[in-house]
């Protein structure tokens, strides 16, 4: 084990091919380029030490994100610009680290809020009408599966903001310890249908914001 003496937090977008890759694997990719860049990251105890890195906001396989969150803990003080210089040139295309900042040694990293941005499809469905309704509901059921089958979830309480934005749909989703709704769902609920109204693969989660 290697004490951390130093907590980055790197913004980063997932664009292009890499979008599909799942979580886990993100992981991966973040390992192995800390690793080649030489940066001194600090491990974990145990029998299978690991690198301390931490993707609070898990994004769906498919989905750009366009500000993502990678927290490194550094078991020596290094210069932010550094890190994000040298991490960047070990990193895939699609990869672009966009900032990195020194946070706190022990951060908050329960994600509070999902924006996002959904380009419809030429003869789309949806009307202003329709979003205002939405917003209208006190409740709105959604039916989402779960590992031993379907069942039905609250998700108007998650829904923050709704708005159409030229050809395209923003929302602004919270998080708690109850959960969030899922874009996929508000637009479902919308009455949109995923290759008819918008593709699920040009769905782009524009900023996640964790707790302070």
């Amino acid at each position: 084990m290697s004490e951390v003496k130093q907590n980055i937090r790197l913004r980063f977008s997932k664009e292009a091919d890499i979008r599909f890759i799942s979580h886990h694997d993100l992981m991966r990719v973040f390992a192995r380029a800390l690793r080649r860049a030489g940066l001194p990251v600090a491990m974990s105890e145990g029998y299978n030490p690991r690198p301390r890195i931490s993707l609070p906001a898990p994004l769906s396989v498919g989905h750009r994100g366009a500000s993502e969150i990678a927290d490194v803990g550094l078991a020596r003080w290094t210069r932010p610009a550094e890190v994000r210089s040298r991490l960047q040139a070990e990193l895939p295309d699609g990869i672009r680290v966009q900032s990195a900042e020194i946070i706190s040694p022990h951060p908050n990293r329960q994600p509070r809020e999902f924006a996002y941005r959904i380009p419809l499809l030429a003869g789309h469905c949806l009307r202003i009408s329709g979003v205002r309704s939405l917003l209208a509901r006190e409740e709105i059921l959604v039916s989402r599966r779960c590992k031993d089958g379907a069942r039905e979830v609250e998700i108007r309480p998650f829904i923050r903001q709704l708005r159409l934005d030229g050809d395209s749909v923003v929302m602004l989703l919270s998080c708690d310890n109850r959960g969030t709704a899922r874009p996929q769902e508000v637009m479902r609920a919308l009455g949109c249908s995923d290759g008819a109204d918008y593709f699920e693969s040009a769905i782009e989660r524009t900023n996640v914001r964790l707790a302070s």
